[in-house]
């Protein structure tokens, strides 16, 4: 947004602004920090929450001045003068980049697996068993708990090998077993993969094309040709983990 202000590009501000609150914060940010049913909040998450509500009335101060001074004075008791239209926005910080994939993870699972349910007629209601194969269980130990609650899973393991009789999807690079309460319907899964896999390998025939193309390769910025070559790469893994699931329902 700094840079966005510094080349006056108000409308991407606005737009940028609009995200963070509308998609990151309320979408996303309120679900994972809400308490159970009846259960209260922790105190601590509470005053992150509102630390934050007020940073985001900051923000939006400029593009909406009259509701967000309102909703600034409402949040808590305030001193005189402590007043919005006055007050300094926040500097910028330093950026957690290992805390911002992780959350990145976490809305991809989530999103993911809110999906196969969908598609499987399961109702939001109903609880799952969740298997994960993965390489890598480390990246999910700070996760498991939340991921639990926002999936309606009643447990989460790993395992090495394929789950017979469970709903296969594919996150990423891992694969993840569902067992749900109605019989598994194989027909159903192995469309969907198809469809997954054929969508990956004609992403993958377009990112062979541009990496073939010598003039993007020579004049794109280093670092664009790499991100290219990452995307390659993980298109390739994916086909590799979607072929297997269906090798596996055959």
């Amino acid at each position: 947004m700094d840079g966005q202000y510094k080349e006056f590009r108000l409308s991407e501000a606005l737009k940028t602004i609009y995200s963070l609150i509308w998609d990151d914060f309320c979408s996303w940010y309120l679900e994972w920090v809400k308490p159970g049913f009846e259960q209260p909040i922790d105190k601590n998450v509470y005053e992150s929450t509102v630390n934050c509500f007020e940073e985001l009335m900051l923000l939006l101060h400029p593009f909406m001045p009259f509701i967000t001074e309102e909703i600034y004075h409402q949040l808590r008791e305030r001193a005189a003068g402590d007043d919005i239209t006055i007050k300094l926005q926040s500097a910028t910080g330093d950026v957690d980049s290992a805390l911002i994939a992780q959350g990145q993870l976490l809305k991809d699972l989530i999103t993911g697996i809110r999906d196969v349910r969908n598609k499987q007629q399961i109702k939001p209601k109903e609880t799952i068993g969740l298997s994960i194969q993965t390489e890598n269980a480390a990246a999910y130990n700070e996760l498991l708990s939340l991921f639990s609650k926002q999936v309606n899973a009643r447990e989460i393991s790993f395992v090495t090998a394929a789950v017979p009789g469970t709903i296969t999807a594919v996150i990423g690079k891992d694969k993840f077993y569902l067992e749900a309460e109605k019989p598994v319907d194989t027909g159903n899964q192995k469309e969907e993969l198809l469809k997954e896999l054929e969508y990956q390998k004609g992403f993958l025939v377009a990112i062979d094309k541009k990496l073939g193309n010598e003039r993007f390769v020579q004049n794109a910025k280093p670092e664009v040709v790499e991100l290219e070559r990452r995307k390659k790469a993980d298109a390739e893994e994916k086909i590799r983990v979607i072929e297997e699931s269906l090798a596996s329902l055959l």
